[in-house]
């Protein structure tokens, strides 16, 4: 009953995930895995399920033994196994999430949105900074009326609140709100997680008017979907609520979800609902700098240089991404840590189980040693009974987390990394290994001769 009712289950979250496109959520996710893991402990339950002795198959080599002597001690094997296959499991499936490499930031449909170049300031401008006689007023040198020859400058206004991205360490209740312009809305870019409604340029929906229940201000909104998901505790179609400069209730309705941008600190509404919600700020604090990846460390130079004065602070839009991707690993490092406690647990439990059964078997190892087996052979015999249970373990732990990541890898919304999941498996094969050998030294310190002349 339990392998076929979680077997069902693990078929159901995981054609759940595939329906769902290339954005399952982590629920459906790891609750697909952890069905699978319970479907292989159970089946290895039933193939340690004491048999008749003309039932036990055929063959005689150090696998087919090791294979049988797994049912003499059945909850023994099973514990180990379990050990073993939950903690791969951990390392695994949290391992699969990782996201690595460099960002890209010259790809208008990626996190960067095709900026090079994020500032703000700590006094707002209302100039245009795209304009070389603004510039001259403002102070630039001909340097660095040189460096910004080519570049484009998308202001955005900034209403002052809470971080809400994973480098807040507190709840954020009222988070930044970014004033989008016309000229970004037009331009598109960045990549989104999921919309509200499908349509060519996602941003347009900034612009779309929303009514709400009871007569209800709702304005349109986007935000990171990790931001929003995990630390707004909040989703798409969902609303936060504000409080305007008039003292009306506003609704920020969720209508796009983007993913892994530069905006996972603040909400994105558009400009004209901005200013007629909030007409006191007044300027743009916030700037998307889209230049040459070549030339971005002197672009920054020189805005720093010449709007030092205002608060300017030039960040790349590849350091501001690494930043978050850095928080985010260190969760992930976290959890496998958690992991790797459970995979010492479990190769301390197959060595455990070794000792024991080395000892209650010591009569018959004797007699293996009496009838001429050497004692690498016994060794090889003991070990190979070991890793059976460290290969069933992982076997199980790896396949049910493979199994969670298949929807997200068919889609191609995330790619595996391959190397990196094969040497974790690799690594949990070797400190088994490692902790059989240290049972072996035991075994072959034991006497069997004598003691099985004393029997």
């Amino acid at each position: 009953g339990l392998l076929v009712g979680f077997g069902l289950a693990a078929l159901g979250l995981t054609a759940a995930g595939f329906a769902s496109g290339d954005t399952p959520s982590p629920g459906l996710t790891f609750g697909a895995g952890v069905c699978w893991l319970v479907v292989g402990l159970a089946l290895f339950a039933l193939y340690c399920t004491p048999r008749r002795s003309g039932e036990q198959g055929l063959g005689s080599g150090l696998w087919t033994m090791a294979a049988r002597d797994s049912s003499r001690h059945r909850g023994r094997s099973l514990l180990s196994a379990a050990l073993i296959a939950s903690a791969c499991f951990v390392i695994v499936s949290v391992g699969a999430f990782r996201t690595g490499g460099q960002v890209d930031v010259s790809q208008r449909d990626a996190g960067a949105g095709g900026f090079s170049l994020i500032a703000e300031s700590g006094v707002s401008l209302i100039q245009d900074l795209n304009r070389p006689e603004v510039r001259a007023d403002l102070g630039f040198s001909a340097e660095a009326q040189a460096a910004m020859a080519g570049t484009t400058v998308v202001p955005l206004r900034l209403l002052p609140g809470e971080d809400a991205s994973c480098l807040n360490l507190y709840a954020p209740s009222e988070p930044r709100i970014l004033g989008v312009p016309k000229e970004l809305i037009e331009r598109g870019g960045f990549r989104f997680k999921s919309t509200l409604r499908e349509v060519e340029n996602p941003w347009t929906l900034l612009e779309e008017p929303l009514q709400g229940d009871d007569g209800r201000i709702v304005i349109p909104a986007f935000g990171d979907f990790n931001s929003v998901t995990w630390i707004l505790h909040s989703g798409l179609g969902k609303d936060l609520l504000y409080r305007d400069e008039a003292g009306r209730e506003v609704a920020l309705r969720l209508v796009g979800l983007l993913d892994g941008s530069l905006f996972q600190s603040e909400l994105l509404i558009s400009e004209e609902a901005f200013t007629r919600h909030f007409p006191s700020r007044s300027g743009y604090s916030v700037f998307l700098v889209e230049a040459p990846l070549a030339e971005a460390g002197a672009i920054a130079t020189s805005l720093e240089a010449s709007l030092g004065r205002f608060g300017f602070d030039v960040t790349a839009s590849a350091e501001k991404l690494a930043s978050f991707k850095a928080v985010e690993h260190t969760y992930i490092s976290t959890f496998q840590a958690i992991g790797g406690l459970g995979l010492l647990l479990g190769t301390l439990g197959l060595g455990v189980v070794l000792l024991r059964n080395v000892y209650e078997r010591r009569g018959e190892l004797a007699t293996l040693r009496a009838f001429g087996f050497r004692r690498s052979r016994i060794a090889r015999m003991v070990v190979t009974e070991n890793l059976f249970l460290l290969v069933v373990g992982i076997a199980i732990g790896a396949g049910a987390a493979l199994a969670a990541a298949a929807p997200p890898l068919f889609h191609g919304a995330q790619p595996l990394p391959w190397l990196t999941l094969a040497g974790t498996v690799a690594s949990v094969f070797a400190v088994g290994l490692l902790a059989s050998l240290a049972a072996v030294r035991r075994v072959l310190a034991f006497r069997l001769l004598p003691l099985l002349k004393s029997e």
